[in-house]
């Protein structure tokens, strides 16, 4: 069922809020348990939690917004190409961590460690872009939507993302590592967001966000850190494409606005 244009953002709203105190609420049984956020020992308490997340997303879409309404209309694969220096970057962090990988035997019980922390940010990818990118983005968006609303939806979905980062503090990340994620994240979210828009299928951006972090979390096992050490590189990605495509979107709006006036 889906439900009026005028109570999509309060829906979309409240889908992203029990969403955040779901992950708050595990990240407090973490921190009871004394694991620490970005420990390998997160994750094996970790995923039943990320599942449910899913299935709570699952909900709000089929109860309140249907499937081609949160981003899996057909793909505009001319846009991909915003997509290419990520790819590359995403590329490079495999190249260097498969490398260090390739220093365990196959028989290695890191092999397995591996493959379930792939397993764990498949549940994470899909959760929070379908969550963030997917429900709250579009619950956001009307049928007809002028650029201040487009802009709006856009500043929230990254918002969001970013404040969902903040419940990592309750799983005892420090202070100060957990206000720079709230930035990195909401750098990610501005960038994710119009790409959202411009690619109009939300896989890619699952995809991508899962290998993300599935590399970056590899770090735990094969303890090469020259993967993170090379994040200076994402920034400058994210402003300039970012700018690009908050610029091509509001112009495309903009231009539907004139053509309907």
């Amino acid at each position: 069922m889906t439900v009026q244009s005028e109570n999509k953002p309060l829906i979309g709203i409240v889908a992203a809020l029990v969403y955040i105190a779901i992950m708050g609420a595990g990240m407090i049984y973490l921190g009871s348990q004394g694991i620490t956020y970005g420990s390998p020992e997160m994750f094996n308490p970790f995923w039943p939690i990320l599942i449910a997340l899913n299935i709570v997303n699952i909900f709000f879409v089929m109860r309140f917004f249907g499937w081609r309404n949160v981003g899996f209309g057909r793909l505009d694969a001319k846009q991909m190409i915003w997509l290419l220096p990520f790819l590359a970057l995403l590329a490079y962090k495999w190249y260097v961590s498969l490398g260090a990988m390739s220093a365990f035997p196959a028989d290695s019980p890191n092999w397995r460690t591996f493959a379930f922390f792939g397993f764990v940010t498949l549940l994470i990818g899909t959760g929070e872009e379908l969550a963030f990118r997917g429900i709250l983005l579009h619950s956001f968006l009307g049928k007809q939507s002028s650029r201040a609303r487009v802009a709006l939806a856009m500043f929230v979905s990254a918002v969001g993302f970013a404040l969902l980062h903040s419940v990592n503090y309750f799983g005892g990340e420090p202070l100060p590592d957990m206000l720079w994620q709230l930035v990195y994240t909401f750098r990610w979210g501005i960038v994710f967001a119009p790409l959202m828009l411009r690619l109009q299928n939300i896989i890619p951006l699952m995809i991508v966000h899962w290998l993300w972090d599935f590399v970056q979390f590899s770090t735990l096992i094969s303890e090469d850190v020259s993967i993170i050490a090379h994040d200076n590189l994402q920034a400058p990605i994210e402003i300039v494409i970012g700018m690009v495509l908050w610029y091509l979107v509001l112009k495309d709006v903009g231009k539907q606005e004139t053509t309907k006036a």
